[in-house]
C-alpha cells in the first residue's frame, strides 16, 4: 500500500482480503467520511519500505491509548495501534493495492452509521446524482 503522495509505503498480510467498516465517531472525525476501511492484523503483518509514519495519540472507546500512524506530508492514515490490543494493529484497508476492489464483509460500531449511508447507493439515481 501507499499514502496520498507515496512517502509512506508498506506491504502487510491480510488473511482474507476484506474490508470492515467502521462507522465510530472517531474514524468520521479522522478521515472526514461516514466510515474508514479496516482490517486488524499482527503487528508483525505489516512492513512500512519506505519512509517513516509520524504518531498522533488519543484516547480510544475503551478509555486506553490508540497510536495513529499517519504520513507527515499527505497526512493519510496507514494504521492505529490501540493499548486495548498490544499484539494487533489495524490497517486502512482502502490505501492498500487493490484496496478498491476488495469487498466489505463486516462493521463495528454501527450504531454510529450515519442514517443515509445504506440508503445512499438505492437513493442516486444509478448510483450518481447529478448536480445543476
Amino acid at each position: 500500500g501507499s499514502c496520498h503522495c507515496n512517502s509512506v509505503t508498506w506491504t502487510v498480510k491480510l488473511g482474507v482480503a476484506e474490508h470492515v467498516l467502521c462507522h465510530c465517531r472517531t474514524c468520521q472525525q479522522l478521515g472526514g467520511g461516514p466510515y474508514s476501511c479496516n482490517q486488524i492484523v499482527p503487528k508483525e503483518a505489516l512492513k512500512i519500505l519506505t519512509g517513516s509514519p509520524k504518531v498522533y495519540t488519543y484516547t480510544g472507546a475503551s478509555g486506553k491509548s490508540v497510536d495513529c500512524f499517519y504520513c507527515g506530508n499527505c497526512t493519510s492514515h496507514i494504521y492505529h495501534h490501540q493499548a486495548v490490543m498490544p499484539d494487533k494493529i489495524i490497517i486502512r484497508t482502502l490505501l492498500l493495492n487493490g484496496g478498491p476492489e476488495m469487498p466489505a464483509t463486516a462493521e463495528i460500531f454501527g450504531e454510529g452509521r450515519l442514517n443515509w449511508v445504506k440508503e445512499l447507493q438505492e437513493s442516486l439515481t444509478n448510483g450518481t446524482k447529478k448536480l445543476p
